[in-house]
């Protein structure tokens, strides 16, 4: 069973132990550094105007970090983070159920929610499909890291799909 508790920005030395102790490859910024983790926090980039940040929690144990941002609009955006011991185990679907759950019932105004990865990154596509996210979007060079261009996936899930318990395909079959 997991727990998701609310970042507290007092506890800021948590955060940069957990982004510094391992490699993010399918996030913009693989090695974050302290310095950068401290200067995210002061500018309220986890948990202040319209960001908000929870620990996914496993008994004791910190297993992963879900950045929820743009929550004063109607389509906000995630950022999904699990440690290594914690991936390959179905551990992020049960994150994005909750946060799905999380955003709809506590914020009326959200229309939808988006996330984007990498095209490379088939746990994280998989972990979309299976939540019941819909591929909404390729494209391509657009996600820049390390002086590379990357070519990105765009997913989504939508409250009336949310509500009902069900998947709306995109029915675009035009060529242009």
């Amino acid at each position: 069973m997991y727990t998701y508790e609310e970042f507290d920005s007092s506890k800021v030395d948590e955060l940069v132990e957990f982004l510094t102790s391992e490699q993010w490859k399918f996030h913009g910024q693989e090695y974050p550094t302290e310095e950068s983790i401290r200067e995210n926090v002061a500018n309220g980039y986890y948990n202040r105007d319209g960001n908000r940040t929870f620990w996914m929690v496993e008994g004791e144990t910190k297993i992963g970090l879900i950045r929820i941002f743009d929550l004063e609009d109607p389509i906000c955006l995630f950022d999904l983070r699990l440690k290594e011991i914690a991936r390959g185990k179905g551990i992020g679907r049960q994150a994005l159920l909750w946060l799905c759950n999380y955003i709809f019932e506590n914020y009326p105004h959200m229309i939808r929610i988006e996330g984007h990865t990498r095209c490379d990154n088939y746990a994280m596509r998989k972990t979309f499909y299976n939540s019941g996210f819909v591929k909404e979007s390729y494209h391509r060079k657009a996600w820049r890291q390390n002086r590379n261009l990357f070519d990105s996936v765009g997913y989504a899930m939508i409250r009336e799909d949310w509500e009902k318990n069900t998947i709306t395909h995109v029915e675009d079959n035009f060529p242009y």
